[in-house]
């Protein structure tokens, strides 16, 4: 099913790296039905949720392993060593980037933003 101009739009800002994480938390977190609501769900609506999961998934994912690969460069007392931390760190940064890059070319083109294995475990986030 092909997507309206809006939710393409509130995808891809989903998608931008790092900063797009923020709307992302808001839209599954920030907006709880009220007791005797029914949420009513079009297959739309399912996208964009299922793309913001992705984005929180991946970002949050993302920065946590700079943030760890960062302190356990500093805590090596080999600068060659930490080299290797820092290195990884940044192949993970930049895999973040085009990882983004690439799932917006994929809305841009209507095709599906799944990617094996990530999908299934953010399809646990609320």
């Amino acid at each position: 099913m092909a997507l309206s101009s809006f939710q393409r739009m509130r995808i891809y800002l989903y998608l931008v790296p790092v900063f797009g994480v923020v709307p992302s938390l808001w839209t599954l977190y920030g907006k709880a039905p009220a007791a005797g609501e029914e949420i009513d769900r079009t297959s739309e609506e399912a996208q964009v949720q299922a793309a913001s999961r992705l984005s929180v998934l991946i970002g949050l994912g993302c920065i946590s392993a700079i943030a760890l690969l960062g302190a356990g460069a500093a805590t090596q007392s080999s600068q060659m060593a930490s080299l290797r931390f820092l290195l990884a760190s940044s192949f993970i940064g930049s895999g973040y980037f085009l990882l983004s890059l690439v799932l917006m070319f994929r809305v841009a083109k209507g095709q599906s933003i799944r990617i094996p294995g990530v999908s299934q475990l953010s399809r646990r986030l609320p």
